[in-house]
């Protein structure tokens, strides 16, 4: 029996000491757990770079600059939203109201683009395609703010618009002198690329002094900073935060950036924004000629030094140009004492002149060089922004007016079997032509017409010489009182290009 009991104690005395063991043990784990070793603090070591910026101080300053600019000019760029009301189905109407029922709710569409900031008085500069036909502007700053915006003038040659906002602590954005931007320059396309607002990119200025264009009757920086659908309107920034030009459309094969965007100069933004702020509206000069290319080989056949000037097509009658002496053939070598590069150059000297000032001209004639005499005077308003029309009361159903009758002219004279028809705006979406625009539209080219091959389908004329025409009517009496003899200038425009066009018969 005493046995057995020492036994048991030996039992105990194991079982004790086992637990005590365990118990001390499970203590050490947890604490372990608790506290990891200092070692085991991360799961990497810390990693150096590889390149510290003392070593590379050329990039690390190009670096700070970037940011710099972005942080300086991204409070001066908004986002802009042009609110359209959408039309609604009167006959829809007229059986909601037959049974009672609330009027349908009209949906809108709200495009967006950019603009940017100009002065402290709260003047914003975008594109006519952003803003136009709207019945609310808003504009929303990058401190959150949203403002209704006032349309103080618009060109829809340029495709610029100025608008007023009413706010406190605006930060604008001066203008670079475009004439002295170089190719290859850094730049910097800031807006609202598909509604992201404040987004900004680099690149450089590709080329200069580009003409194909949509509507517009200015010519393009064409810059590789990425611009999309959204940019139009905001500004394209130098590296000291000015502005060299404003985004207007890509050349785009995915509807997304491929590296060709194109910027109207900011010279011609300032110059628009000048006269509407004085005058309301913008006072375009006319010189009232038709240049034509002048390569090495038609200076040659005209017996010139050298391929340098502009080359005159044609004049228009009462035009500065004709009442000055200028003939068609001379070639216009300096324009206002400077030299004149080419035909584009001569025309941004024109676009730049004065109204009613008189500019010396030196021309080439025949070998002899000729000092004329120009007096600028303001060329005739074409187009004007468009605006939606009041939608019709509730109940009532506008009726279309009827469709003006196809007309062709005669089988004499310079635009002998041209036909021509109204415009509608199933034609304006089907040619895809500019909102604005006012004429009529080529429908056919008879055979053996001197018209053959400088016109065709889908061309919209909307001058006759110095004669605007908006209706079949109009274009058959303007080509009718064309002597037969004569050739006729046409004021065309083709898709969204606008150019003028020499018809001899």
């Amino acid at each position: 029996m005493k046995s057995f009991l020492q036994f048991l104690l030996f039992v105990l005395v194991i079982t004790l000491a086992l637990a005590g063991l365990y118990a001390w043990k499970s203590g050490q784990f947890d604490r372990a757990a608790a506290t990891p070793p200092a070692r085991e603090a991360h799961a990497l070591p810390d990693v150096k770079p590889v390149i510290g910026r003392g070593s590379v101080p050329g990039l690390a300053a190009l670096d700070e600059e970037f940011t710099r600019v972005a942080e300086a000019v991204i409070p001066s760029v908004v986002s802009i939203t042009s609110r359209r009301g959408a039309a609604v189905d009167p006959r829809e109407e007229l059986l909601r109201q037959f049974f009672g029922l609330p009027p349908s709710a009209r949906p809108e569409s709200v495009p967006q683009g950019s603009g940017a900031i100009v002065s402290k008085e709260g003047h914003v500069v975008t594109n006519v395609h952003v803003i136009e036909g709207a019945e609310e502007i808003v504009v929303s700053l990058s401190d959150g703010r949203r403002l209704p915006a006032e349309l103080l003038g618009a060109d829809p040659s340029s495709d610029l618009a100025i608008l007023k906002i009413e706010a406190d602590g605006l930060r604008p954005l001066g203008f670079a002198d475009s004439d002295t931007v170089r190719v290859g320059q850094l730049v910097f396309a800031v807006g609202n690329p598909f509604g992201l607002q404040e987004t900004i990119t680099q690149g450089i200025i590709s080329a200069r002094e580009r003409l194909f264009s949509s509507e517009v009757a200015n010519d393009f920086f064409q810059t590789d900073a990425a611009i999309n659908p959204g940019n139009s309107g905001g500004p394209l920034i130098n590296i000291r935060g000015e502005i060299v030009g404003l985004n207007n459309f890509i050349f785009s094969q995915s509807g997304g950036s491929q590296g060709i965007g194109f910027s109207i100069p900011s010279n011609t933004v300032r110059r628009v924004l000048d006269q509407i702020l004085e005058h309301g509206r913008v006072l375009r000069p006319q010189l009232g000629v038709v240049l034509e290319p002048l390569d090495p080989a038609t200076a040659g056949r005209l017996d010139l030094p050298d391929a340098r000037g502009a080359l005159i097509g044609a004049v228009q009658a009462e035009s500065p140009a004709a009442k000055a002496g200028l003939q068609p053939g001379d070639v216009i070598r300096k324009f206002d004492g400077r030299d004149i590069r080419d035909f584009n150059d001569l025309r941004k000297r024109v676009a730049a002149a004065k109204i009613d000032s008189t500019v010396k001209t030196e021309v080439l004639r025949d070998g002899r060089t000729l000092d004329l005499e120009v007096t600028i005077r303001e060329a005739p308003q074409r187009g004007r922004l468009a605006a939606l029309p009041a939608p019709p009361p509730p109940g009532v159903v506008p009726q279309p007016l009827p469709p003006a009758a196809p007309a062709r002219t005669g089988d004499t004279g310079a635009l002998a079997g041209v036909e021509v028809t109204a415009l509608t705006p199933d034609l304006v979406e089907r040619y895809r032509l500019p909102e604005n625009i006012a004429g009529v539209l080529v429908r056919e080219v008879a055979r053996g017409s001197a018209a053959r091959g400088r016109l065709r389908p889908g061309d919209v004329i909307e001058q006759v010489n110095d004669t605007p025409v908006t209706t079949p009517a109009e274009f058959a009496a303007a080509a009718a009182a064309l002597p037969p003899e004569d050739a006729a200038m046409l004021l065309l425009a083709r898709g969204r290009v606008r150019s003028f066009e020499v018809i001899a018969p």
